[in-house]
């Protein structure tokens, strides 16, 4: 088979397997619903961009032209590139990690991707010999098409979940299906909803093959995605189809005036109906049948104090304030964390401790690439509209696909994009620079026979169009075969290995190595064989899950030393390792420092913690993790300054107050405490405080509170444990007997266990 022929039929395949993407969930990999998907987009990408390349290189008809949103993508790629490269930590912001793949690796694959499609798919110059215009537009629909059956495919998922046959991942009703996340599956439905109304209007058209049965088709997807988003119960992705559906209504109405005036009062009383139906809403909204509604009840109390709002509340002015100190390129994409840790606002305390976005798409590239990769950004929007509105299209189809971009940017406000909606947001933007322009005379819908070769005379091509970034001769054939092939294919291979490959085989080695975390096997092979492999996307991880492992083989009494020794080893030089790779991250230095603290290494312990705090000082979490070390190594005025401080900062932390009245008591400052905290129970009446106060030998009060705890759980074994414990510390022997007794009368299973403790009580010893 010709070499053209190949590259046509794997560059054609791999395009239209993209679509599959949202069904992969591969549970062998660490964040199985996101690594998985991303691998597979990835590699596809790369097969068709290398096959892409080869067909370049033949004929001049797949090289691509310029054209405004061309020139748009590939600015915003490249401006990305450079605010990644400048920002805090470019290594992060080119790789970034397994919990979100993306990172600039993914803006170069949609790149990437863009540029395939609009070559392959249309429009291409028909003066040198290129697919019709026509040809583009069917090519694109099939595309969709293909996107819109695998839609269908996880909307059932989705409704297995309604049902109740197959369980949620996220919350125990919001829909998730193979997504993971409500969020991302209201994007994923919200897109490809719009995509299916604008398929029913172009096959109402009867602008395709098979038109009149599909027609219905695609409006009962519609509709079905539209149940689907109502289902996730995500506000933003809700109000941006009602936003969306209002816009397309309102442009028809008023501009489609060569339209049926019974369709345009049709869609005018569409958005009368909703305006109607959210007025009858508010005004009822604290009726109980609304409030106590899955999807109505989060409407009902929005508001911008509402509490489940307060991380949006705090973290958008947190990123416009971020984004001033380097409003030029930003930070650098995936280094919104060190604005976060740097700029924490106490009043938090219930929030996400780890922030990473600022939900909001548009605060997200203003903190990653600045002024200038917002305006980058946003021009995409932009040029997506200019691209349909010049087009030859309907005004039906217009409004559809601006009602489109009016719902995504909806959602964006309140959201973060994801690989389920970058993708069809950037097969939407070659969609619209595949549109014929409206001075063109546009063979979509023509009387001419699909597959005829019209004329030039009969289809002219745009100046943009017209203008070719490569070129117009051919490549000689040898040249190709044995320079121009060869060199695509190894690069093709190197791609995959080193973009892929590797990253996945860390994934699994990571995955094997947890397995053998709770094992009897242990050993620390399987993590350094995991972090042998060597890649920035999975490192920070792999060190974290050593970390946490580490800590509870050495916490546990059935593992032998010189096992508790090697992962003591590994741990620590990971830490270290992950401090050496990202200096200025908090992160790094709490849970390195929270590690040392679970296992009584107290001194590297301050050493870390510190440093953590003088980069986010304010982060109560971070503050309790330092006064344990403090109070551990005897620095209790340290401590109770620093708790003073975390309480002050936010007084209805009832953490923060706890851990404050417990420091004064250690320190001998009761009565300061019960002035401050009156005697509220729930803090004098903790265990907390009772390991306290017999830490200061004051066991009549320890006792007094283990005995109204244990009165409560009579049937606690540790509460009575401790209790009989204290009892006979504080030399009340024959109560600690009688505490043992009655536990033994309770859990007589434990008779021979509670009979040896009794004998070694009336024993003395």
């Amino acid at each position: 088979m010709p070499i053209k022929k190949i590259a046509q039929y794997v560059a054609i395949a791999a395009l239209f397997l993209i679509p599959i993407f949202p069904l992969i969930v591969t549970n062998s990999f660490f964040f199985p619903f996101i690594t998985g998907k991303a691998f597979y987009f990835r590699i596809l990408v790369e097969i068709a961009f290398a096959a892409w390349a080869i067909l370049a290189f033949i004929e001049p008809k797949y090289r691509p032209r310029i054209s405004p949103l061309t020139i748009g993508v590939t600015l915003f790629a490249l401006i990305a590139l450079i605010a990644d490269l400048l920002g805090v930590n470019p290594l992060r912001s080119l790789w970034s990690n397994f919990e979100r793949m993306e990172g600039w690796i993914v803006i170069i694959h949609l790149w990437a991707f863009y540029i395939v499609t609009t070559s392959l798919f249309g429009p291409m110059d028909l003066r040198s010999g290129g697919v019709s215009t026509e040809n583009g537009q069917r090519s694109w629909h099939r595309w969709f098409n293909a996107s819109l059956l695998i839609a269908f495919i996880v909307a059932l998922y989705g409704i297995a979940q309604f049902l109740g046959w197959t369980p949620t991942h996220q919350g125990a009703t919001r829909l998730d299906a193979s997504l993971g996340n409500s969020a991302y599956m209201a994007i994923y439905m919200l897109l490809s909803g719009f995509i299916a109304a604008y398929m029913f209007f172009v096959a109402r058209a009867k602008k395709m093959l098979y038109a009149g049965s599909l027609q219905w088709v695609y409006a009962v997807l519609a509709v079905l995605f539209g149940f689907i988003i109502l289902e996730t119960q995500t506000r933003g992705t809700i109000l941006g189809l009602i936003g969306g559906i209002m816009l397309a209504c309102a442009i028809y109405a008023f501009f489609g005036k060569g339209e049926s005036k019974k369709r345009r009062w049709i869609s005018g009383g569409i958005i009368a109906l909703i305006v109607l139906l959210g007025l009858v809403f508010w005004a009822n909204r604290h009726n109980p049948s609304i409030t106590t509604n899955p999807i109505l009840g989060r409407f009902s109390n929005l508001s911008w104090y509402e509490a489940s709002n307060q991380a949006r509340q705090f973290i958008w002015p947190m990123a416009i304030n971020g984004a001033m100190h380097r409003p030029l390129f930003g930070w650098g994409q995936e280094n919104f964390n060190y604005i976060f840790n740097a700029d924490y606002n106490p009043a938090m305390y219930a929030q996400e401790q780890w922030f990473d976005r600022a939900h909001n798409v548009f605060l997200d590239w203003l903190v990653d690439s600045g002024i200038v990769g917002l305006m980058a950004y946003l021009a995409l929007y932009v040029l997506f509209l200019v691209a349909v509105w010049k087009s030859s299209l309907g005004i039906l189809e217009k409004s559809v696909l601006t009602g489109l971009l009016a719902g995504y940017f909806v959602h964006n406000v309140f959201v973060f994009d994801n690989l389920a909606s970058y993708v069809l947001f950037f097969a939407a933007l070659g969609f619209a620079n595949s549109l014929p322009k409206a001075d063109t005379k546009s063979l979509v819908g023509a009387t001419v026979p699909i597959g005829s070769n019209p004329s030039v005379g009969n289809v002219g091509a745009s100046r943009w169009q017209s203008l070719n970034w490569f070129g117009t001769e051919p490549t000689r054939m040898d040249a190709v075969e044995y320079i121009v092939a060869p060199i695509a294919i190894v690069l093709l291979i190197g791609a995959v290995y080193f973009y892929n490959i590797r990253p996945i085989e860390a994934n699994s080695r990571l995955i094997t190595a947890l397995q053998t975390c709770g094992g009897q096997n242990l050993d620390t092979a399987a993590f350094q064989s995991a972090l042998n492999v060597n890649v920035y996307l999975a490192n920070q991880e792999i060190r974290e899950q050593v970390m946490s492992c580490a800590g509870s083989v050495i916490a546990s009494q059935q593992v032998a030393g010189p096992t508790k020794q090697a992962f003591f080893t590994l741990a620590s030089k990971e830490i270290q390792a992950q401090v050496a790779a990202t200096p200025k991250d908090a992160r790094a230095y709490v849970l390195g420092g929270a590690f040392y603290n679970s296992i009584g290494q107290y001194v590297p312990a301050l050493e870390l913690l510190e440093k953590g705090h003088e980069l986010s000082p304010a982060k109560q979490t971070l503050d309790f993790e330092l006064a344990n070390a403090y109070i551990n190594s005897g620095k209790a005025a340290e401590a109770e300054a620093l708790l003073k401080q975390a309480y002050e900062s936010a007084p209805d932390y009832a953490q923060a107050k706890n851990a404050y009245a417990i420091t004064l008591v250690l320190d001998g400052k009761e009565t300061e405490a019960h002035k401050l905290f009156g005697n509220d129970p729930v803090i004098f009446g903790s265990q907390q405080m009772a390991s306290v106060y017999s830490s200061r030998k004051e066991y009549s009060k320890a006792i007094a509170i283990y005995t109204n705890l244990a009165s409560s759980s009579p049937s606690d074994i540790n509460l009575q444990g401790q209790l009989a414990q204290l009892q006979y510390v504080s030399g009340q022997k024959s109560a600690a007997v009688k505490t043992l007794q009655a536990l033994q009368k309770l859990h007589p299973e434990l008779k021979d266990q509670i009979d040896a403790a009794i004998k070694q009580v009336q024993s003395g010893k």
